[in-house]
């Protein structure tokens, strides 16, 4: 009778030993990962849909204190406004040209990086990088003292060159005014594209250029045939990067041209909403909309050229 009263009283005590490793196992993983989320949801879930709310109502610093519903009324402005439409027509030249000159600068530099012998790899990676490290004020400044009709190396070099008589005022024309801020702007774009680039050649197996030499392929036929689908991974992050980075363009834009209408871009003219016309409503609104487009292009740049890649 002792000894089952003694197990029978130690039963109680196992199943609380018990059940507390079970309590900790369930609720450990939440606890853990607690942190993260409330990180995420206070830089990005509620500042979002604070700019939602805000879209949606009269949200100007003229008159504080007026919080009215107007649905979609400041999208619709801003859509129907002349200059925000000037506005998103040079982003897309920018998003274009960059997108262009991103795969060609970046296929040439990458495959160069690849060829040359790996001891030297490292110094001609650390210089070809050291753009991407420099802010985007400092690179519009950079290329302002470059373009500069009295002092710039450019005008320098092509009077050395014989190619011009007289200083050539750069951003008079608007076209060439779009094409030298782009220029700007892939100085900086171009050499952390050319690192994911350089990963993704490096890791294809050269066994695969060796037997498609063997038989008797040629280097074009190399480059469209191996090279360019198995890259297709690395492209897809390049290609979303550089959407980002050419629809969201300010810093160049801002330092080269300013607020010139003919230069400006999307982002520079939500700027003007918000903090030139203290109108916030179209502000957020036209952010969003500039959101909406970069989400629209890198999804279908991730859904039609990414492609996990199997050797």
């Amino acid at each position: 009778m002792e000894t089952r009263t003694i197990t029978q009283g130690a039963r109680p005590v196992r199943g609380k030993q018990r059940a507390r490793p079970l309590w900790r196992k369930f609720f450990t993983p939440y606890l853990l990962v607690l942190p993260a989320v409330a990180v995420i949801f206070g830089l990005v879930i509620y500042p979002l849909m604070f700019s939602v709310f805000s879209s949606l109502h009269v949200d100007d610093l003229l008159y504080a204190g007026i919080h009215t519903y107007i649905g979609l009324k400041n999208y619709r402005q801003v859509l129907l406004d002349p200059s925000f439409q000037i506005a998103v027509r040079n982003t897309l030249v920018y998003f274009v040209l960059a997108t262009i000159g991103v795969l060609i600068i970046g296929l040439t530099i990458s495959s160069w990086l690849h060829s040359i012998d790996l001891k030297w790899r490292g110094l001609f990676l650390t210089i070809v990088i050291l753009p991407w490290a420099v802010p985007g004020v400092v690179t519009g400044l950079l290329w302002s003292f470059i373009y500069n009709p009295t002092s710039g190396i450019l005008d320098g070099v092509l009077r050395s060159m014989h190619l011009i008589s007289q200083n050539i005022v750069w951003f008079c024309h608007t076209s060439m005014s779009l094409v030298l801020i782009t220029v700007a702007l892939l100085w900086q774009i171009v050499p952390l594209s050319s690192v994911i680039l350089l990963a993704g050649l490096e890791s294809i197996p050269p066994t695969l250029y060796e037997a498609a030499t063997v038989d008797g392929c040629s280097a074009v036929r190399r480059f469209f045939g191996i090279t360019v689908p198995l890259l297709r991974p690395s492209l897809a992050i390049v290609l979303v990067q550089t959407a980002v980075l050419s629809i969201g363009i300010f810093d160049q834009v801002y330092v080269l041209t300013g607020y010139d209408p003919s230069t400006k871009s999307a982002v520079i003219q939500t700027y003007l909403y918000a903090f030139q016309n203290l109108n916030f409503g179209q502000g957020i609104s036209a952010a969003l909309l500039i959101t909406l487009g970069i989400t629209v292009i890198g999804y279908l740049y991730l859904r039609l050229i990414y492609r996990e890649v199997a050797y």
